[in-house]
C-alpha cells in the first residue's frame, strides 16, 4: 500500500498535484481550503478512480482526494482505523461517500466505485507525506 498521488486545493485556485503534503492536527492539509474547514483529509483508491473514469463517471471530476492510494483495501477500513504515512498518523473518521445523482454510472444503475473506495480521516500526528511512500 502506498500513496499514488497527492493533491491540495488552494483558496481561489484550481486543485494542484504536489509531491508532498504537510499535515496538521488542527488544519488537516496545510494550504487546502477544503481541509481547513474541518481538518479532514480525503482518501481515494487509485484503482477505483481509474475504473470510474473508464465507465465515464462524474465522481472523479467532482471528488478529488488529497491522498490517492495504491493497493489499499477500503473494505478493510473502519472508523478508528489508523494509517501511518511517512511521519504522519491518520485516523479514519468516515468510510465511503454517496455517488452523485447526476453521474452517468448512477443513472445507468451500475455499481459505482466511489461509495466503497474512499474515506475521510483526521490527523492525529502531523508531518510531511510524500508521493509513492508506503502506508502502514
Amino acid at each position: 500500500m502506498r500513496t499514488q498521488r497527492l493533491t491540495r486545493a488552494p483558496q481561489g485556485a484550481p486543485r494542484e498535484t504536489v509531491e508532498s503534503l504537510l499535515l496538521d492536527e488542527h488544519l488537516g492539509v496545510i494550504g487546502d481550503y477544503r481541509s481547513a474547514k474541518d481538518g479532514s483529509v480525503s482518501l481515494l483508491s487509485g484503482e477505483a478512480e481509474e475504473r470510474i473514469r473508464t465507465l465515464g463517471g462524474l465522481c472523479t471530476a467532482r471528488f478529488a482526494a488529497n491522498i490517492v492510494t495504491e493497493g489499499l483495501d477500503y473494505a478493510e477500513l473502519a472508523v478508528g482505523t489508523r494509517l501511518v504515512i511517512d511521519s504522519a498518523l491518520l485516523e479514519i473518521t468516515h468510510v465511503g461517500k454517496p455517488c452523485y445523482e447526476a453521474c452517468a454510472i448512477a443513472q445507468s444503475g451500475e455499481s459505482c466505485e466511489l461509495p466503497k473506495n474512499c474515506a475521510f480521516a483526521r490527523v492525529l500526528r502531523g508531518g510531511e507525506i510524500h508521493t509513492r511512500h508506503d502506508i502502514d
